[in-house]
């Protein structure tokens, strides 16, 4: 009788899509020839979407981090929310930019299903006194 009383859990599905590339060069200069770099790069609006399905209404919370590449420890990397997206659900929070490291950070959280919630990335400390290189990485997105 208690076998019947269990319930089956299910996972959610998490899917995202979308790329950015940044080339940084002499446009950026703030004056041009012999000034600084323009520190701050934002990527695009909605240059990431994110969709949770299958979540049976129930609540998640979504998490990022970077991994791997060449990335330069004076540089950050920041992630925010700006768009709702739509579904039968709901998610919140996530508009002011969140710092990502290796290390999992929550965006957002919310509840049921949502599709095409929107993400946009901004690139901090980039500086002229850095070593010219191509630097990258990976985002990495996990949803409990």
């Amino acid at each position: 009788m208690l076998a019947s009383l269990l319930s089956r859990a299910t996972a959610a599905d998490l899917v995202t899509s979308g790329d950015w590339t940044r080339q940084i060069n002499a446009a950026d200069l703030s004056r041009g020839a012999g000034s600084h770099l323009i520190s701050q790069h934002e990527s695009p609006v909605g240059v990431t979407l994110v969709s949770v399905s299958n979540t049976s209404g129930g609540a998640w919370r979504l998490k990022v981090r970077r991994s791997g590449g060449l990335w330069h420890s004076n540089v950050g990397l920041r992630v925010r929310r700006c768009g709702d997206g739509s579904g039968t659900g709901y998610v919140t929070g996530g508009e002011p930019y969140v710092d990502l490291s290796n290390i999992d950070a929550q965006i957002c959280s919310g509840a049921g299903d949502r599709s095409y919630v929107s993400l946009q990335f901004e690139i901090v400390g980039v500086s002229t006194t850095l070593s010219p290189a191509s630097y990258n990485t990976s985002v990495v997105f996990t949803l409990e």
